[in-house]
């Protein structure tokens, strides 16, 4: 079979828009020439990514990353670039079953391959077990609990034995003590033991689908041990990072247009249930950083349905403004009498859980009910300080209209006149928007000498036009940013197969991020498309006079370590010549 060539490539870019695409999996804005979005490359709290429609590239101002359509896949969907490529074949309806497509896997860390691959193997150990005699009362147990064969499937559950089968498997595909301590699976002891036995399980999956970890699940009535044990967090499972069923729900999801957030693997279970399977669960854990990015990659509205008791609506306060702090529209769920997806499921069924997900509020609404709660109404200290609490989260409201129904709100719940709440409401200031500085981006100040601006500036215009691509490799042909010197390549290399360049489809030939950063930022900088000739040699001369700079330099050098006169000679000749030429120029 046929591989892919570059021209068949920049045909498959070229069938899609990369704004279609790009809008598939972020809600974009309309803003001059081009589209703005919130970046899921980084905590972006304001739209820092511009998607150009023109360029058919992106590229986020802060983080600096950037691409075409390719790439853009690639980082979202953490797939491979032949995996991007092959979906945005099926984007564009390109046929591609003449080709010989090898698909490229990330490569893992050789440390954590064998955790993987024990946890892949304890997932098959147990779903055998779940379907031998000794799973059987577990195995009943679950279709009690309306698991049928599809869901048990679907979620891929099993059963662990009491005796110590992974540790005797494990052993028996000669993995060593210590990564099996490590990986959580087998306890450290002078007999190892397997951490979980008879209960079953539940495999927990990273955002790429890999089994990282189990939940174990008492089923027995005479089981006194907690009712629901973990992995413990390794090189591979990382709580902060692993929202459970997320690789399962993005179609889902997308054709939703967002997310249930809910507390654990159950209630997932509960909707899957239902019919409803645009959901993730954060597994009992508080919403973190990476649970946020993660999310961002899904959509950008939410759903939230945490747990109905106290502790659960304190989580659901804390996450739903983080959550809104962070760009996502927020909606919440109360269930009704504290209860929770699954056992809505258990007494009520599917039109009873479905009724009560109807019911949503905003997360204001939701905080002023909350917050009312603890407040004694005959109390006149509890009532004023709940008033200053929510006069502080009306602030946060941008839309007149809303800030004023609430405020009319708060004045029936608290007691206080209408007047006084806006007052109280136009004497405070909104929570300052932070500027925002990714941490993993140190941004240093560069003093950008003439020589490197240069070279920027004319590898902008010759990524417009194919006369200055000529000129540069008549007139100078050598850049000293070694970045630059390989763009440059590439460009001149572009060029002699075509007479007009499109940034994305020279990106499709370069496969180093950093060099593709580094186009996307150059072709965006704010420099006029028409150029003068005159700048054009100017920026030549002055790249030429860099080139004679640094040769000076070098001979210089050779100069004070050299004794044979002849030589110093010749070096002091090389050094005049040098000197001639700047001077004819």
């Amino acid at each position: 079979m046929a591989r892919l060539s570059q021209e068949k490539i920049n045909e498959i870019r070229q069938s899609v828009d990369i704004v279609d695409v790009i809008g598939e999996y972020l809600p974009l804005e309309k803003s001059g020439r081009n589209y703005k979005a919130l970046c899921p490359f980084h905590d972006d709290k304001n739209p820092s990514m511009s998607v150009s429609p023109d360029k058919q590239i992106f590229m986020c101002f802060v983080c600096h990353t950037g691409g075409n359509v390719f790439t853009f896949l690639q980082e979202y969907l953490k797939i491979s670039y032949i995996e991007a490529v092959k979906k945005v074949a099926e984007m564009g309806h390109i046929d591609l079953s003449e080709y010989h497509l090898e698909v490229e896997k990330r490569p893992e860390k050789k440390e954590h391959v064998a955790l993987y691959q024990m946890h892949q193997e304890a997932q098959k150990i147990y779903s055998y077990y779940l379907n031998t005699k000794l799973g059987l009362e577990a195995k009943t147990y679950l279709l009690n609990r309306h698991f049928t064969d599809e869901l048990i499937k679907e979620f891929q559950i099993g059963y662990a034995p009491i005796d110590p089968v992974l540790h005797t498997a494990f052993t028996k595909l000669e993995y060593s003590e210590i990564d099996m301590v490590k990986s959580g699976l087998v306890i450290e002891s002078n007999n190892h033991f397997d951490r979980f036995n008879d209960r079953i399980m539940f495999p927990l999956f990273n955002q790429q689908g890999q089994v990282v970890g189990f939940s174990g699940r008492i089923y027995k009535p005479t089981q006194t041990d907690s009712k629901y044990m973990n992995s413990p967090e390794s090189d591979i499972f990382i709580k902060g990072q692993t929202l459970y069923h997320y690789h399962q729900c993005r179609e889902a999801v997308k054709k939703a247009g967002f997310v249930y957030l809910l507390e654990g693997f159950m209630d997932v279970i509960a909707m899957y249930k239902a019919g409803i399977e645009n959901t993730v669960a954060i597994m009992g854990t508080a919403l973190t950083k990476g649970h946020i990015q993660a999310l961002r990659r899904l959509t950008n509205h939410i759903y939230l349905c945490l747990d109905g008791d106290h502790a659960g609506q304190v989580a659901m306060s804390k996450a739903a403004r983080e959550l809104e702090e962070a760009g996502f529209k927020v909606q919440i769920i109360i269930l009704p009498d504290g209860h929770d997806p699954d056992e809505i499921y258990e007494e009520h069924g599917q039109s009873g859980l479905e009724e009560a997900l109807r019911k949503t509020m905003k997360p204001i609404e939701f905080l002023m009910d909350f917050e009312y709660q603890l407040v004694d109404s005959l109390n006149y200290d509890d009532r004023k300080n709940y008033l200053e609490k929510m006069c502080f989260e009306i602030t946060q409201i941008k839309d007149d209209i809303d800030r004023d129904y609430y405020m009319h709100i708060l004045s029936q719940k608290s007691g206080f006149s209408y007047d006084i709440i806006q007052q109280r409401v136009a004497g405070m200031k909104p929570r300052a928007e932070e500027e925002y500085v990714h941490r993993e981006v140190k941004k240093t100040i560069q003093i950008i000498d003439k020589y490197n601006k240069a070279e920027h500036d004319l590898l902008f215009y010759m990524l417009n036009s194919k006369d200055v691509t000529l000129k540069y490799e008549a007139k100078a042909g050598f850049m000293y940013n070694d970045q630059y010197r390989i763009i440059a390549s590439y460009i001149v290399d572009y060029y002699r197969h075509h007479n007009h360049l499109e940034v994305a489809d020279l990106i499709n030939g370069i496969h180093k991020e950093e060099l593709i950063q580094t186009v996307v930022e150059i072709s965006q900088a704010n420099l006029p498309i028409q150029y003068e000739e005159k700048a054009i040699d100017d920026y030549i001369k002055t790249i030429a006079a860099n080139a004679r700079k640094m040769k000076k330099e070098q001979l210089l050098e050779q100069f004070n370590y050299i004794l044979d006169p002849s030589q110093k000679a010749q070096i002091l000749s090389e050094i005049v010549k040098l000197e001639n030429e700047k001077e004819s120029l």
